[in-house]
């Protein structure tokens, strides 16, 4: 199914679905090698466990069976997160050209369920001062509120507090490459 793009831009494509959530995972270092661990062990489950989604699209089911498929790589794309923005973008381009605007809506849309579920894989406790706590709190809120007004769900107060303030940034700029607005 991907054989319309090239070597390289299939690889990308592929590798995404793992270094993304590589990616949240290492925007936040604040929980060491525990966090790493238990992030990487729920990105590897996620992984598995998208590959048995085969009611979704076809497009996302093939790229997540071939990203299962290709775990032999997955140290070599551990060493390319740090370029997991732009890759994205080139991605996203490249599937633009080739793919139904469905079939591509829906992988962006996966990638970013991946990044929320290795955020929420491990809570990182920071050290916030008075006015961070409060700021996130009122963050918080005024979103909830947000979505109140738009009839829209919201995250509960437990789950938002269960991604770091970082992890919370990463997510934020991924969305915005992907062009999904983020409900956290």
């Amino acid at each position: 199914m991907l054989n319309v793009l090239n070597a390289s831009d299939k690889e990308n494509v592929i590798s995404l679905p793992y270094r993304v959530g590589l990616w949240i995972s290492a925007s936040d270092s604040s929980g060491g090698d525990e966090a790493e661990d238990q992030e990487k062990a729920a990105l590897e489950n996620i992984i598995a466990g998208f590959t048995q989604d085969v009611f979704g699209s076809e497009l996302v089911q093939h790229i997540m069976t071939a990203t299962e498929s290709a775990r032999d790589h997955w140290q070599v794309w551990e060493d390319q997160v740090k370029s997991v923005p732009q890759d994205c973008q080139k991605a996203i381009d490249d599937l633009n050209g080739a793919f139904d605007e469905k079939e591509v809506s829906a992988f962006k849309q996966r990638l970013l369920e991946i990044a929320e579920a290795v955020a929420l894989a491990f809570r990182e406790y920071e050290e916030m001062s008075f006015s961070n706590k409060l700021k996130t709190y009122l963050n918080y809120n005024m979103g909830k509120f947000r979505a109140v007004l738009r009839r829209e769900e919201y995250t509960p107060m437990d789950r938002f507090l269960n991604i770091s303030t970082k992890e919370r940034a990463a997510l934020y700029e991924l969305a915005d490459i992907l062009g999904i607005k983020n409900r956290l």
